[in-house]
């Protein structure tokens, strides 16, 4: 069985290390996953263990890309997921990393989605419609994306919001007739994701003052 008979840092990268096998360079590998199979000079290896730790070493830079996505911003399981398949580690281990990461908090859709319908609500000025379509194009799922609605837009007066979205459009429609005045501006407010029963009121009023 081959023999650990050094294992140094690396100069550029110290939270990796080279481990030579009879005197040769083998592999480099995390430091993580010097701990984690308890690797030392003098221990020798099987060849089921290299095996084990080449898959170790795998899933440790599956593990640090994941992290690394997550300290830029939140992301959905489903987000990740994707973005990770970019790096070819095989859906076995993605999924063995998304579960650790749920296990220690840093992955939450619940949490992903109430922060997501926030800014959609409070910065996008979107509507509870719009904002569903895009809680899901990000992969949560229907239920998880409803309750966070709900959190987020119960307390939210879309209502005002679409009020201020159509006085600041309305003054750019002035030099069409009230017709093609009132279906741009319904237009813009559909895409914008808010219902008819909000929208007709709106309209009636941001018209109803521009051509009186």
């Amino acid at each position: 069985m081959p023999l650990i008979t050094h294992l140094t840092p690396q100069k550029r990268r110290p939270n990796r290390h080279n481990i030579f096998l009879d005197g040769a360079f083998a592999f480099g590998v995390n430091q993580n996953v010097v701990a984690r199979f308890h690797l030392r000079v003098g221990k020798q290896l099987t060849p089921e263990q290299v095996a084990e730790i080449a898959a170790g070493e795998v899933r440790q830079e599956c593990f640090d890309r994941a992290t690394d996505y997550l300290s830029r911003r939140m992301h959905s399981r489903a987000e990740l997921s994707r973005k990770l398949m970019k790096g070819e580690y095989g859906q076995s281990i993605i999924d063995s990393v998304l579960d650790q990461l749920e296990q220690f908090g840093y992955l939450d859709d619940a949490r992903y989605a109430r922060s997501r319908a926030q800014s959609l609500a409070e910065h996008k000025h979107h509507g509870k419609r719009r904002a569903m379509m895009e809680l899901r194009k990000a992969g949560v799922k229907s239920d998880v994306a409803a309750k966070a609605l709900a959190h987020v837009y119960d307390a939210h007066d879309s209502l005002a919001v679409a009020r201020e979205l159509a006085r600041k459009k309305a003054p750019s429609l002035k030099r069409f007739d009230p017709l093609v005045a009132r279906r741009r501006l319904v237009g813009m407010l559909q895409r914008r994701g808010f219902d008819y029963e909000t929208i007709k009121p709106v309209v009636d009023s941001a018209l109803g003052e521009m051509y009186e």
